[in-house]
């Protein structure tokens, strides 16, 4: 049996129930394995000040403590920053022991630069054994920087059981968003997209917080806008269902779990050209992928899609459903799995 331990610094609380809910998901998928006997230690994330923030941390490493006299055979760390420090010392004192980190996003950015951090988290990542990328560019980011001993590319996990399409569901959105309201994922663009298409017949849903709130609640004044927020995670599949296009315009993005979810649900997607975005569209089969990532060519894509026949909606509906299939949370557990009999 192999005994493992992961540790994240982001973990769902009552504050934020989304953040780290992957992580949650593949621990309990995990923790059915008769071949796995795993630990959990996490910080839930919440809404904290710097302060506050540096005292969360100083407890967080002091609970560890116990944890250096336990024996491991797998470390798996998600989120590569300051708490990987916990799995270095775990490392020095257990050197037989193998570290897994993956890489969820723009942790990598620790390694830019000349710095004394850039410097000091290099010379920790030589003692991760595997390097997980949520997605393909981002490993590529990685590769710049470190050298990883063994690396694979994979995503935190679709739940089948929880996002399948429901019969005869009644389309209630033409355009869905779901994700934080911030401007690394591009909501400012579909909000001024919204704005050039200036059409008062089409029906829109955000779903998220964040600092373009205001701005959104302002354009319901105009146009037909539904507003949710903290919508639970396994709620979600409802709006995948009773909207007709996924809009997903991020400046930035490891992977994008909600796209392949909508796709679980039959919903297919318009996505910005950038990151694991691109791992999971394929252009004009399961949604079409944006020349560039600007308001005006939104517009262009979506008065096409508003356009379509329902001939051409549903095949780009059946391929959705066909689509990412290796994404599931069962498949991707097996892979970690693997990892971690290989990393033994």
């Amino acid at each position: 049996m192999i005994k493992l331990l992961i540790i994240s610094n982001m973990y769902p609380s009552k504050e934020k129930p989304y953040a780290g809910i992957f992580i949650k998901n593949q621990y309990e998928h995990l923790s059915k394995n008769p071949d796995l006997s795993i630990d959990l230690f996490f910080m839930q994330r919440t809404f904290t000040s710097i302060v506050g923030s540096i005292k969360k941390y100083l407890v967080f490493y002091l609970r560890f403590v116990p944890y250096l006299f336990k024996k491991f055979d797998v470390i798996h760390v998600h989120f590569f920053s300051a708490h990987f420090f916990l799995a270095y010392v775990y490392k020095i004192v257990h050197v037989r022991t193998k570290v897994v980190v993956t890489f969820h996003g723009s942790d990598y950015i620790n390694f830019i630069g000349s710095g004394i951090g850039a410097k000091i988290f290099k010379a920790m990542a030589m003692k991760i054994d595997w390097v997980i990328a949520v997605g393909n560019q981002e490993l590529k980011y990685i590769n710049q920087y470190i050298n990883p001993k063994n690396s694979k590319v994979l995503c935190a996990g679709i739940e089948e059981d929880k996002f399948y399409p429901i019969r005869d569901c009644k389309k209630e959105y033409d355009f869905l968003f779901i994700g934080s309201f911030y401007r690394i994922k591009g909501v400012d663009i579909f909000i001024e997209a919204i704005k050039l298409m200036n059409d008062k017949s089409l029906k829109y849903c955000f779903v998220g917080s964040g600092e373009y709130l205001d701005d959104i609640k302002k354009l319901q004044g105009d146009y037909d806008i539904s507003l949710f927020l903290n919508v639970e995670h396994n709620r979600l599949f409802d709006l995948y269902n009773k909207a007709k296009f996924l809009v997903l315009t991020s400046r930035s993005d490891a992977f994008g779990l909600v796209v392949t979810e909508g796709m679980y649900c039959g919903l297919p997607a318009i996505i910005a050209p950038t990151g694991g975005l691109l791992d999971q569209v394929i252009d004009n089969q399961n949604g079409f992928i944006l020349k560039e990532n600007t308001p005006e060519e939104l517009v262009i894509q979506m008065k096409k899609v508003i356009l379509l026949n329902d001939n051409e909606y549903n095949r780009l509906v059946q391929n959705a459903l066909q689509s990412n299939k290796q994404f599931s949370l069962n498949i991707v557990c097996q892979e970690l799995l693997n990892i971690y009999l290989s990393a033994n």
